[in-house]
């Protein structure tokens, strides 16, 4: 068994988060055997860095412990893959920030245990998102907040296209995927409407890339 610290290097608490973490493992007996720091933006796949050769390396029994979701990838819909992809292989994945772990296969397909979890991992997505854009506008010497007057020149819910459909093909209900990407029910039913989302084509299309994989 191998146990894999892993820290994100753009982390504006790197020795902070390494001081948690280690805390945290030797709070739950387990060794640091490796402790990996991953420089690479996580706008690139996961799959393409250091997590990714992580899991294609670990092993049944292993344990990958990280901070927030947010180290790993820069979206939900990848963190999900990370999700399945550590509980196929049977590697235990800890976030510590939230003292939330997937243990097994089981996990993944509790609905009301996979729904708490991504709740918390869009909440870090959503702050993470918002501190850096802000920030940005800040080092530009641009005003904080939308301009007086101006209306949104996109959907709210368009950028979160991919992971809504991530959602229905999981069967979280429409009133937990509303709570997820933060919008009244209402908005989430007439947005899909409006983009001609149905659950049945989801469902069908997730079925499909099943067969192909298996």
């Amino acid at each position: 068994m191998t146990n894999y610290l892993y820290v994100h290097e753009e982390s504006a608490s790197l020795k902070k988060h390494v001081s948690i973490l280690e805390k945290y493992m030797e709070t739950h007996n387990l060794k640091v055997d490796r402790i990996i720091e991953d420089s690479i933006s996580t706008k690139i796949n996961w799959k393409e860095r250091q997590i990714g050769e992580i899991l294609r390396k670990a092993k049944a029994g292993d344990h990958i412990v990280v901070y927030e979701a947010a180290q790993l990838a820069c979206s939900t819909s990848q963190v999900l893959e990370i999700l399945s992809t550590a509980s196929a292989q049977k590697v235990q994945l800890h976030f510590v920030k939230h003292a939330a772990y997937m243990k097994n296969a089981d996990d993944l397909v509790n609905t009301q245990h996979l729904l708490d979890l991504i709740s918390k991992i869009e909440s870090d997505f959503i702050s993470k998102r918002t501190t850096q854009a802000l920030a940005r506008r800040k080092a530009a010497g641009l005003p904080l907040g939308r301009p007086k007057g101006r209306g949104n020149k996109s959907l709210k819910l368009d950028k979160y296209k991919s992971d809504i459909k991530k959602y229905i093909a999981l069967g979280i209900s429409k009133a937990s995927i509303a709570k997820l990407v933060n919008c009244h029910p209402q908005t989430l039913y007439d947005w899909l409407d409006r983009n001609n989302i149905k659950e049945l084509a989801i469902a069908k299309e997730s079925a499909a890339a099943k067969r192909e994989l298996a």
